[in-house]
């Protein structure tokens, strides 16, 4: 489920930051875990912000990270329902054994 603009504006701060811990799994990245730890430390570093425009713009980031991060998450439950390997009915063996097949 995707949430909506409205949805995530309304969440707070430790919402949000479980969401986003929650969601990194599903971004298609090799860096998955340094992106988490980037996350994890962001937060924590701006803990003891006290200037409100600051906040508001640390906030704004963080939803817009969500956003991205959810629309990974659709994208690959999306894959995982359409694309699937059909099964053509090939069914040659990969190793003969007739007269025309040289061993080697």
């Amino acid at each position: 489920m995707q949430h909506t603009i409205q949805e995530i504006q309304a969440m707070s701060i430790l919402t949000l930051y479980r969401m986003l811990i929650k969601n990194v799994q599903y971004y298609p990245s090799k860096n998955r875990f340094k992106i988490m730890l980037a996350i994890k430390e962001s937060f924590r570093d701006n803990r003891q912000l006290n200037d409100p425009k600051r906040i508001t713009q640390e906030i704004k980031i963080a939803q817009m990270g969500l956003r991205n991060l959810e629309m990974y998450r659709i994208k690959n439950n999306e894959m995982k329902d359409v694309y699937k390997v059909k099964d053509d009915g090939f069914q040659d063996s990969m190793n003969p054994k007739d007269k025309n097949f040289i061993y080697f």
